[in-house]
């Protein structure tokens, strides 16, 4: 009788299937943690743009407050509508500027972000009639309140194919 030998293939097969998988998920983690650290960077990012907006939000709504108190001020004390729009005018010039445009009285104001953005806010100024004959609910109208670029920005396309 012969014995049987077992063939050497079938143990260099498993052998090279466990290396196989092995490399597989050395290979999964390694792009599961490039992942996570990516998603990590991002979310900090996210989270200082975040502070960095609440923060400015904040201090836009502290000088939209004291406008608000300069409002109500010049509405009481000026006697027509040409010395109540003189008198916001000169109490805001310290911290936003102010004119005409499409007709309404606009006040504006920057508050910094960052170094490259910035918080613009554009108030409409209700008329002293507006509000007397109660079709205003506050003396301005929010115009605009939104995150803009300070700093321009430059591009480089250039290509150094031969050197």
């Amino acid at each position: 009788m012969k014995k049987k030998s077992l063939p050497v293939t079938n143990i260099g097969t498993t052998s090279l299937m466990m290396v196989f998988i092995v490399l597989c998920m050395v290979t999964f983690a390694a792009l599961s943690l490039s992942s996570a650290m990516r998603d990590a960077r991002f979310g900090q990012k996210i989270q200082a743009h975040s502070d960095d907006y609440y923060t400015a939000s904040n201090e836009a709504e502290t000088i939209l407050a004291q406008a608000d108190r300069i409002f109500a001020d010049a509405f009481t004390d000026a006697s027509d509508e040409k010395e109540f729009y003189r008198m916001v005018e000169e109490q805001t010039q310290a911290f936003a500027t102010a004119g005409r445009s499409d007709g309404q009285f606009v006040l504006s104001y920057r508050v910094n972000l960052n170094d490259t953005q910035a918080l613009s806010v554009r108030l409409a100024v209700h008329s002293p009639n507006q509000i007397k004959q109660k079709e205003a609910d506050s003396f301005y109208k929010i115009l605009s309140w939104q995150v803009i670029h300070t700093d321009t920005w430059e591009g480089d396309n250039t290509l150094k194919l031969i050197q």
